[in-house]
């Protein structure tokens, strides 16, 4: 009997200012909230993506963009806060 495959976790965050991007506090806060529930479910990876200094009012972002190319059925989204994807 084979072992069951754990999901692939992807996570994203965004600040929407430069300087929200250039002091890290806002990535790190989202990056911390997002692996603590990892910790907590179990998940042993979650890969990360980060847009700095991008406005949630439109979806090309790089790292959005990233996302969306990389995302797969099957694979878990996990966000923060809801409003930092969109």
């Amino acid at each position: 009997m084979s072992k069951p495959t754990q999901p692939r976790i992807r996570s994203y965050a965004r600040v929407s200012t430069r300087a929200q991007a250039d002091d890290g506090h806002g990535l790190d806060a989202q990056r911390g909230a997002i692996d603590a529930e990892a910790t907590r479910r179990g998940w042993t990876s979650v890969l990360h993506y980060e847009d700095g200094g991008e406005s949630g009012a439109s979806m090309d972002r790089p790292e959005m963009q990233r996302l969306l190319a990389d995302l797969r059925a099957g694979d878990t989204l996990v966000v923060a806060k809801l409003d930092r994807l969109s």
